[in-house]
């Protein structure tokens, strides 16, 4: 799934990812995920500046077709570059992703991938998808995130037609959302010496300031690695390798994403019972996106 930017030399990927930059500080900006290759007739009537097209299929990794941008890579990758040049996203859409055609490889709407997105979007954007592409007891899942989300209809200024972006419509019906980020409120106690802290919030949007142990596809890895070389995957931490680690390091405060299968009270006593081993983290800060996650932790918190 790794797709190098061998198709450039470095210089000239610098400038493409400049000139990127450059566009996107301009006007409103959608992203399509999963788009496929065709540029359609449609996409020049958006109401949006840019058009961001992300499919790997393309043979280019950046590419600038009037106010179509095409870029050639994984939804990971594509993602990590964004980040990268500081694109602020005011719509989203993915559609049909390929998973029973053959040409995708994991829903990009899921939360492990779509959670390394949201970070993208604006605290208000525009979500297109098809929720019977995936099921309703799985749409259910994956969108049930620290937000509110209205659906649009075709009298709303701010709605998009679906049908501008696929022919899926013909199959499963399309909705296009209004969304606001709403982050939960944080939860604190205190674990012997350390701050224990749990929060309805998307773990990515703390990269950086702290050190993140976070769950992805085993399809995945390479590419979260490869544009978020700082964070560790949690399946390769025992309870002592991840405290190990942070004491060698002197990491003080943690991140990390539901695992454990909602069962953390064994977690909780031996970073107890170890505190005098293993000082470090000092620290941990607990965070979802399902409603219903850490329940044992926000117990403790009361």
């Amino acid at each position: 799934m790794h797709r190098a930017t061998t198709n450039l030399t470095s210089n000239d990927m610098f400038e493409m990812k400049f000139i990127l930059s450059e566009r996107l500080k301009r006007g409103r900006s959608l992203a399509y995920f999963a788009s496929g290759t065709r540029i359609r007739e449609g996409y020049k009537e958006l109401p949006f500046e840019n058009v961001i097209l992300i499919d790997h299929s393309f043979k280019d990794v950046i590419c600038f077709d009037q106010k179509v941008i095409k870029i050639g890579l994984t939804a990971t990758l594509a993602t990590g570059l964004l980040k990268e040049v500081g694109a602020k996203l005011d719509a989203f859409v993915c559609i049909n992703e390929g998973l029973s055609e053959g040409n995708g490889h994991v829903p990009i709407q899921n939360q492990g991938i779509f959670s390394n997105i949201l970070p993208l979007m604006k605290e208000e954007y525009i979500h297109v998808a098809c929720p019977g592409y995936y099921g309703q007891r799985k749409w259910k899942k994956m969108f049930n995130l620290p937000q509110l989300a209205t659906v649009l209809d075709e009298n709303d200024v701010d709605y998009l037609d679906p049908k501008i972006f696929s022919d899926y419509y013909r199959y499963k019906k399309c909705f296009v959302w209004k969304v606001k980020k709403q982050t939960g409120e944080p939860s604190t106690f205190k674990l012997g010496s350390r701050t224990i802290t749990v929060q309805r919030k998307n773990i990515w949007e703390d990269y950086g300031t702290r050190k993140l142990f976070i769950r992805c596809s085993p399809l995945e890895t390479d590419n979260i690695k490869s544009v978020a070389p700082d964070v560790e995957i949690l399946k390769d931490y025992s309870f002592e390798r991840l405290l190990q680690y942070c004491t060698t390091n002197k990491i003080k405060r943690i991140g990390l994403s539901p695992w454990l299968r909602h069962s953390y009270n064994g977690f909780l006593s031996y970073i107890k019972d170890n505190e005098e081993r293993f000082p470090f983290p000092q620290e941990l800060n607990f965070y979802h996106l399902e409603k219903n996650d850490f329940k044992q932790l926000y117990a403790l918190a009361q």
